[in-house]
């Protein structure tokens, strides 16, 4: 799984302008200070990930994150974030964020949901992120969450406040969660996300530029294509298994819809890759489960539920013969 670079050089530089020693920090996570210029790069997801975690130890701000969307604007998403400023209205810029969730990161995945009076904006890491970096994880949905609040007023020029929050962790410092979301925030929720007022959502977007848009949308969908390209039909599936269905196993019909694929071409797809269905998603399994039991909080019967095995004692023969051949 990748990470764009402007993420985790907005984790840095956010940081430092909350205390954390620039050069130090650098140093603790791995990368060299020079490669931070490079916005479009993609990392492997764990950089990032253990950036969050150093960052809020060297800051020494548990907030963190939350702090740091009160300044923050769209930089984060590089050239998604010129895209969305381009867009006509709120709507079409959440659109486009769902629509090219995969060049930002696929350790995330958005998605939206529309009524007649709200309009709900989803925002949840991947299970195993989650799972092996809880606080982080944790980190990552404050910054968008917090950062939301001030992109709208950013694109619309009008203050836009959600009608409440929901963050999938425990409760922790409500008032100031509340002060800087300006809104009720519901805490332990079945998902991460904003709520807004539909009737918002049609605000224009006061940078709207036709020709910009144009211009951003068709080099987004260049750059999809080729990362698309670039990984192997059976990475494509492990991402969709990842990002659209949280790392459960639904029936190969469903990913193959999901892909925008027949059964059938979705099947010698695979055929040419010389691997099946089965394997895929054993192979998934296999890795989510030695990531998660690698973190010592991790119990095996909740990985055992995550994964969708029917019980333990099938979990546990399975995951005995994965460290049998690991070792």
């Amino acid at each position: 799984m990748k990470v764009q670079n402007s993420i985790l050089r907005t984790i840095i530089y956010g940081a430092v302008k909350h205390g954390a020693p620039f050069g130090p920090l650098c140093q603790r996570i791995g990368v060299d200070p020079t490669e931070l210029n490079d916005a479009e790069k993609l990392l492997d997801w764990e950089v990032s990930s253990v950036a969050w975690d150093y960052a809020v130890e060297m800051s020494g701000d548990p907030l963190l994150a939350l702090h740091m969307g009160e300044e923050n604007n769209l930089s984060a998403f590089g050239m998604l974030g010129y895209l969305v400023q381009s867009c006509s209205t709120l709507e079409e810029a959440f659109e486009f964020i769902v629509r090219y969730n995969n060049t930002l990161t696929d350790v995330f995945h958005f998605s939206t949901q529309k009524g007649r009076q709200e309009y709900i904006f989803h925002f949840n890491p991947v299970p195993q992120y989650r799972n092996k970096f809880p606080e982080s994880s944790r980190q990552a949905v404050e910054l968008m969450m917090s950062s939301l609040i001030r992109v709208f007023y950013f694109l619309t020029g009008k203050k836009v406040s959600p009608l409440r929050a929901h963050l999938a962790y425990p409760k922790r410092n409500v008032p100031e969660y509340e002060r800087i979301l300006q809104t009720k925030v519901i805490f332990d929720a079945e998902s991460n996300c904003v709520v807004c007022r539909a009737e918002d959502m049609s605000l224009p977007i006061i940078s709207y530029d036709k020709s910009l848009y144009s211009f951003f949308n068709l080099l987004l969908t260049e750059k999809q294509q080729t990362l698309s390209l670039q990984k192997s039909f059976s990475d494509q599936i492990k991402d969709v298994l990842l990002s659209g269905f949280g790392g459960q196993i639904p029936p190969i019909e469903v990913v193959a819809a999901r892909m925008n694929m027949s059964l059938r071409t979705f099947q010698r797809r695979l055929a040419e890759e010389k691997i099946t269905f089965r394997q895929i998603t054993n192979d998934l399994r296999k890795e989510l489960a030695l990531s998660l039991m690698d973190k010592r909080h991790s119990k095996k019967a909740d990985v055992a539920q995550l994964l969708g095995y029917a019980d333990l004692s099938s979990f546990q023969r399975a995951y005995k013969n994965w460290t049998r051949k690991a070792s």
